[in-house]
Parts: structure tokens; C-alpha cells; sequence
């Protein structure tokens, strides 16, 4: 398909996810019984998505094992990576952060509650720092939680400087950090882009990070580890020649 029909077709699937998330978000307020049905109804818009883009998902790797608490910390090009790791990633974790843009939905602040998702406060250190002790608490209790570490779409083929946010988490609960790579999504649909050419994101669980003994001062040196590795596997990823069909 031409540019043009690429271009349709993002479109297309960008309308109507945009006009179909309050009512998603909605009726999660409403009929939500738990998380586990909050998250399916969330799969379900994410994957129509990414079935009208002709994007699919592929998992590798070895993904953390319920119970065992850790921080899942990833990359996030567009918002393509965002759609996949809505529709492949709640088997992994148990609770999730995400940016606090999506408070803005309607029924965006009560849908990601009922989902066990914490927004993110932006420009808020006091409630950020009560965020990370929250998280921190329930890594502590045998939760796979998932951070993001670039605290935003990088919109770039590649890893952006990782943020201390999920390193401080870890240290504090003295857990692992299991890094993951989203690759695909910059080339499949570009931050700022509307044009979604079909073909498959590659989503690959690292081995686990450790941090006994770490302290807060060693999260900056941390989060560069764990960013070095990601971006490590995201050019592991290209050099395999994947990208668009």
C-alpha cells in the first residue's frame, strides 16, 4: 500500500481510538469488577488499534515471574509502543505508571485506578516522591511493577537518557530491574505521524539487573546501566534487519 493508503489507515485507527477511549474508560468506571477486567476492556481498544494499523506484536525473552517483586523498566518510542504494550503486557505486570496526560481522557483518572495504573504527576516533587514510595511498598509485596524510563515518548529510532524514577524504586525496595526494549514502533508509526506502515513490534525481556546493596545516590549510575542495556537490545533488534513488512 502506498503512502497515502498508510496514511488513511493511521489515521483512521488514531480517530477512533481518541473517540472511542471515554467510552472505554467509561464503562471500566462503571462495570469494572477488578483490575484483571479494567485491563482486558483496555487490551481490547489498544488492540483494534493496532489491527487497523496491521501492527502486530511479537514477546520474547524472559518475563518476570508473579511474586517475585521487581521494576520492569522500558522504552517507549511512539505511540504504537505505547498500543503494544497495552495489548501484550499485563500477563507480566501488576501494577503500572504512566503519564499523567491521561487524566485528561474523560474517565481517564477513575479507568487507570480501576487498572491498577498510577499516574505519574508531572512538575509535583512532593507527590512524585509520595508515587515512589507507593510503588516502592508494593514492589516490597511481591508486585511486578513497570516504569518507564524516559518518562515520555522519545519519538527517536533508538533509547533516550532513562530518568532515576524506576532505579530509585528498585534500590528503595531492593529488587531487581528486569529491562525491556520496545523496537518497532518509531518506524511503524512515528511520534507526531499519522502514517502507519503494517509490520510487527518486537517486544524482548532483558536478564534481571540486580541492586542489593545499592543506595539512593547510586540510582543516576543505575539508570544509565539499565539504559545502556536496553539500548543495547534495541540495536541487537536492528542488526536482525526487522522493521516494517
Amino acid at each position: 500500500m502506498g503512502t497515502l493508503g498508510e496514511i488513511l489507515r493511521g489515521g483512521r485507527a488514531s480517530a477512533r481510538w481518541l473517540t472511542g477511549a471515554p467510552f472505554v474508560n467509561l464503562r471500566i468506571a462503571l462495570t469494572a469488577k477488578d483490575h484483571h477486567h479494567a485491563r482486558r476492556l483496555i487490551e481490547a481498544h489498544f488492540t483494534r488499534f493496532l489491527e487497523t494499523c496491521r501492527i502486530s506484536v511479537n514477546v520474547g525473552g524472559t518475563p518476570p515471574e508473579p511474586g517475585r517483586g521487581c521494576v520492569v523498566c522500558y522504552n517507549e518510542t511512539s505511540f504504537a509502543d505505547v498500543a503494544a504494550f497495552g495489548t501484550v503486557m499485563w500477563p507480566y505486570v501488576d501494577r503500572a505508571a504512566a503519564a499523567d496526560l491521561y487524566a485528561f481522557l474523560p474517565f481517564g483518572r477513575s479507568a487507570t485506578r480501576r487498572a491498577a495504573i498510577e499516574l505519574v504527576p508531572r512538575g509535583n516533587r512532593a507527590a512524585t516522591e509520595r508515587l515512589l514510595e507507593k510503588m516502592v511498598q508494593a514492589v516490597k509485596a511481591g508486585e511486578r511493577i513497570a516504569w518507564g524510563g524516559e518518562g515520555r515518548l522519545s519519538g527517536r529510532d533508538g533509547v533516550a537518557r532513562f530518568k532515576v524514577g524506576a532505579s530509585l524504586i528498585a534500590i528503595r525496595a531492593q529488587v531487581p530491574i528486569i529491562p525491556l526494549v520496545f523496537y518497532g514502533g518509531h518506524r511503524l508509526l512515528p511520534l507526531g505521524s499519522i502514517r502507519a506502515r503494517a509490520g510487527t513490534i518486537h517486544v524482548r525481556f532483558g536478564a534481571p539487573i540486580p541492586t542489593s546493596g545499592l543506595k539512593d545516590d547510586d540510582a543516576r549510575a543505575l539508570a544509565d546501566q539499565t539504559q545502556a542495556v536496553v539500548a543495547g537490545m534495541y540495536e541487537g533488534l536492528r542488526t536482525q534487519g526487522l522493521g516494517p513488512a
